[in-house]
């Protein structure tokens, strides 16, 4: 249980390192994936819809910058 909780650390603490744009470019090809593998499983193709739901995902993350420091 340890390695897994300092593995998700690791990787929180690369994906924060990255800069605006490559984390919102990063966030839509996760969600694009995600939404094309649901679709795969359920037996529908949503392939239309996936980058829909990336394309707009990376725009809100770019656009509200969710890794800002807060001051």
């Amino acid at each position: 249980m340890a390695s897994l909780r300092q593995l998700y650390r690791r990787t929180d603490d690369w994906a924060r390192g990255l800069s605006r744009v490559r984390y919102a470019l990063l966030t839509g090809a996760v969600v694009t994936a995600s939404v094309l593998a649901v679709g795969v499983a359920l037996g529908t193709s949503k392939t239309l819809e996936a980058v829909t739901m990336g394309v707009t995902m990376a725009a809100l993350y770019y656009a509200f910058d969710m890794n800002a420091i807060d001051d």
